[in-house]
């Protein structure tokens, strides 16, 4: 029994051994396959010649251990090199295979030769007859031998053919081509070496289940390999598609397999060479293979494919994508009995889907992606082909046209609502002149009462309140009263500090941070602090928003060419030397970015009646732009906002 468990071990190791090897070949290389092959044909040939069995005692149960354990899974090696690799591989294995029968023959007979030369010696006396003997039966054998395995590798493809085109079971076909070449074998085998058939029945006879059990465990190992090479269940090639092209085809096929690689040589250099990504996806969306375009865009280094390309994937607006709508928009014809992928799909219409998806490098970035996906055949299994094109540069463009397309439109729409405000405000500014003398004129009245006196008390108050609502709408119309002078931002940004710090609360933090260089602009003194104030008050009350407690800082330094809001200068050809940064930063609610583009409106707010009129950030707007200026405004909802004024340096 333990020889029986050895037997089976050493079986299976062999056959598991060779289809470890033939999984590796696109990683270590077909060498390995074929050496180990050889070792295993040469060794059972070896163990043949010695006639080594195991004879359990049972009819139908001897075993033949170089038959059983080395030749029948070289036997299952062609049939799998036949079904995955394809007839050029197997006529290029029959020819190996005859070229080591040659060399074994012609070593046997050198060998056996030598023994019985003068001067050769053993350390054992009967080891050189023992070799002698076996060589020489290895002589006389190894030509039936070789018509016997030549025989099977005709036999085998073309008895797999046979089972397969008629839609049998991989195993059913697996474990029938191998008995049914078992019983092949051994008939050539017999005719050649020993013509006796009595002798082959009674061979048979005494070994055929044993033949049996062996051939049923290696169709399972190579069914269950088959099966995980996505093996199809139909074939399409004719049965004697391998006798063909050995005698009238190899050289033919030999050609077309030179211009094969001539094209794909070709193919190569272009889709290498392609700035666009390329990917062949299978049908769980796994990564094939991919250009090296497609790796340096995700950030992948070269070779790296062990991913899952729609994991990495967004639809816009960051939703899931979707990649079994998108296969079964690829494949919309389903396999039928009989029926290979191929043949299913070459009538069908081949779509091109198209796909705007965003990828997520390996280092975090994102692309923008502009994705063309079409389906194809790879070695019988359908696949998918994604061609993407990186279009991150041209969306950021366009959306900076669009932003900027924006603002030149709200700019003009907020000039036309200063022309308009401007010419109101100076005619009512006219009237409250002309009211306020009235009740000048009425104060110094005599007999006044002092409910008369209070009434007019209320309305001169009202006429004030009316005549700063009147100066903030001509500040923002560019038409308020402006006296130019040299200024230093940081004495404007600390008068601004003095009136602003008695309005912060305790739990609110304000920092005021000035670069220590001279920076000097032109402007009224007056609105340039008014227009940081309003900036300052516009955080503050962001902050309160936000919990009441948080940061303000007010910050001036040079320009740069790096800082938000610098592309939206109006003269592309100022350079950031020539301009000074004003920036209120705060930690506050934020402003989303429907309220944001309309923030410069004048009497726009979003505060409660009475707490605002809206026109604090309108008149700032138009006293920086009267100041050859602009406003750029930076915020996320619930992190904080942050304006930047830019002023001309004088």
């Amino acid at each position: 029994m333990g020889a029986l468990s050895l037997a089976c071990l050493e079986l299976t190791f062999v056959m598991v051994s060779i289809l470890l090897l033939h999984s590796l070949k696109r990683s270590i290389g077909s060498p390995a396959f074929y050496l180990a092959l050889g070792m295993f044909f040469v060794l059972g040939q070896i163990i043949s010649s010695a006639k080594l069995f195991f004879d359990p005692g049972l009819e139908g149960f001897q075993i033949n251990l170089g038959n059983a354990t080395l030749l029948a899974p070289y036997m299952v090696a062609i049939l799998i090199v036949y079904i995955i690799d394809g007839t050029l591989e197997a006529q290029r294995m029959i020819l190996g295979l005859l070229g080591v029968l040659l060399m074994y023959f012609y070593l046997a007979h050198l060998t056996a030769s030598q023994c019985t030369w003068e001067g050769y010696s053993a350390a054992s006396p009967g080891a050189t007859l023992y070799v002698e003997s076996l060589f020489l039966q290895s002589r006389r054998t190894v030509l039936a031998s070789s018509a016997a395995q030549v025989a099977d590798l005709f036999v085998l493809p073309i008895m797999f053919q046979i089972l397969h085109n008629r839609n049998c079971r991989l195993f059913v076909s697996v474990l029938g081509t191998l008995i049914f070449a078992q019983v092949v074998d051994s008939f050539v085998y017999q005719l050649i070496a020993a013509p006796q058939l009595s002798d082959w029945w009674e061979q048979l006879r005494m070994s055929y289940l044993a033949r049996a059990l062996v051939m049923v465990w290696l169709s399972v190992l190579a069914s269950v390999y088959l099966h995980m090479c996505n093996v199809p269940s139909s074939g399409r090639r004719r049965p004697l598609d391998i006798v063909v092209a050995f005698f009238g085809g190899y050289g033919k096929a030999m050609e077309l397999q030179r211009h094969l690689r001539e094209w794909e040589g070709r193919y190569r250099v272009v889709i290498q060479n392609s700035s666009d990504l390329i990917f062949i996806l299978a049908p769980d969306g796994r990564v094939l293979n991919a250009n090296e375009a497609g790796l340096r865009g995700l950030h992948r280094a070269p070779g790296d494919v062990n991913f899952v390309l729609p994991d990495i994937m967004k639809e816009p607006e960051g939703k899931p994508c979707k990649w079994q709508d998108v296969w079964t928009e690829l494949h919309p014809v389903t396999e039928t009995s009989g029926t290979s992928f191929a043949e299913a799909s070459a009538t069908a219409p081949r779509p091109l889907v198209h796909r705007d998806w965003e990828a997520t490098a390996a280092d975090g970035s994102t692309l923008n992606l502009d994705v063309h996906i079409s389906r194809a055949e790879l070695d019988e299994h359908p696949v998918a082909v994604v061609t993407a094109r990186d279009v991150t540069e041209r969306r950021r463009m366009e959306k900076e046209h669009q932003e900027l397309q924006a603002e030149l439109m709200h700019a003009q729409r907020l000039e036309s609502i200063g022309q308009l405000a401007g010419g109101v405000a100076h005619d009512f500014n006219n009237l409250l002149h002309t009211i306020q003398g009235s009740l000048d004129g009425l104060e110094h009245q005599k007999g006044l009462t002092s409910t008369h006196k209070s009434l007019l008390r209320n309305i001169s108050e009202a006429v004030s309140r009316a005549s700063g609502l009147t100066s903030q709408l001509l500040g923002f119309a560019r038409k308020g009263k402006y006296r130019s002078e040299t200024l230093n931002i940081a004495t404007v940004l600390e008068h601004a500090r003095i009136l602003f710090e008695p309005l912060v609360q305790k739990n609110v933090t304000f920092k005021v941070i000035t670069a220590p260089v001279e920076m000097h602009v032109a402007g009224d003194h007056t609105q340039l602090q008014q227009v940081v104030l309003n900036l300052l008050i516009n955080a503050r009350d962001a902050v309160q928003e936000h919990g009441g407690q948080g940061k303000i800082v007010l910050r001036a330094e040079p320009a740069a060419a790096h800082m938000p809001g610098w592309d939206r200068r109006t003269d592309p050809g100022h350079e950031p030397g020539h301009y000074v940064c004003v920036r209120v930063k705060d930690d506050g609610v934020g402003i989303p970015e429907d309220i944001r583009q309309h923030i410069f409106d004048p009497f726009f707010t979003t505060k409660d009646v009475g707490k605002g009129t809206g026109m604090g950030l309108a008149m700032a707007y138009g006293c920086v732009g009267n100041h050859n200026g602009w406003i750029h405004v930076e915020s996320e909802v619930g992190k904080g906002t942050e304006f930047f004024v830019f002023l001309p340096r004088a």
